[in-house]
């Protein structure tokens, strides 16, 4: 198994290239997250949907004054979104780097005074008080960290009684998908770090249901999975209609037959504590 140095180390070389951005670059607020999103050049916008519905979710309750963990944040964008909302948000990730840059992107954000940061393992939040959050994101990092023994109960333990957890997610109900996320992994020669052998499927919202209630599974992108072969060409008129014709293949044929949802790749997972 992957150790938490191995996989520190990994993303630590990830997110240094960041680093030397200018400031202006490295601004947050809801104009550029969602601007990203519709960015065909931007690699947030294979995931548009999924991304959309998630922001959807974290708007259920104001974020105003809500106390907020960015659960293993990477570069923080959706953090640092809430913060603009007026939430004061704790980011958390494995990664020094990670809080360094989440941390220059708070301050170029003009959101420095409601954004804190730690770098720390997840299965050991000692620096965290019981009930000390309101609501906890996470965004693709879950089923990295559930890996670890205690980083599931440590998650409920920080968390209030009655506060909502929002989990961005790939989906692992498709053998088949899956099967082809790793022959995809292999091929393009990707490191194990990157965490394509673990994804959340039924049998961790389970693990899930034995802390939490009030579980809910939304699954979207079935045959608009297709799109993963087309990363990268995005900017073509054509990859952009080929995955907006998948995509209302998809809301045709799941409105029409629900349980196929769970043979979809993506998800977006909530619960309350």
């Amino acid at each position: 198994m992957i150790t938490p140095e191995q996989e520190r180390a990994f993303y630590d070389r990830q997110y240094a290239q960041f680093l030397a951005m200018p400031d202006h670059a490295l601004r947050m607020d809801r104009v550029v997250l969602l601007g990203n999103m519709a960015n065909p050049a931007h690699p947030f916008f294979e995931r548009r949907r999924l991304y959309r519905m998630a922001m959807a979710e974290l708007e259920v309750e104001p974020l105003a004054g809500k106390r907020v963990l960015d659960y293993g944040c990477g570069p923080a964008d959706f953090g640092l979104w809430m913060a603009t909302e007026s939430a004061e948000v704790t980011l958390l990730d494995l990664s020094p780097l990670a809080i360094e840059l989440g941390l220059r992107r708070a301050q170029a954000s003009g959101v420095a005074r409601r954004v804190k940061g730690v770098a720390a393992d997840a299965a050991r939040l000692d620096m965290f008080a019981d009930g000390a959050f309101d609501l906890v994101f996470a965004c693709a990092s879950l089923h990295h960290t559930m890996k670890y023994p205690g980083a599931l109960e440590e998650l409920a333990r920080i968390m209030r009684p009655g506060a909502r957890l929002v989990l961005c997610e790939t989906w692992g109900g498709n053998p088949l998908l899956n099967a082809a996320r790793r022959w995809r992994a292999r091929l393009q020669g990707e490191e194990e770090e990157q965490g394509e052998e673990i994804i959340l499927a039924g049998a961790e919202v389970e693990l899930l249901r034995g802390h939490f209630s009030q579980v809910r599974v939304q699954q979207l992108s079935l045959l608009a999975m297709g799109k993963r072969l087309l990363r990268g060409r995005f900017q073509s008129g054509w990859a952009r209609a080929a995955v907006g014709a998948l995509e209302a293949v998809d809301r045709a044929t799941l409105a029409v037959c629900p349980p196929l949802r769970r043979w979809c790749g993506e998800a977006v997972i909530t619960a309350r504590r």
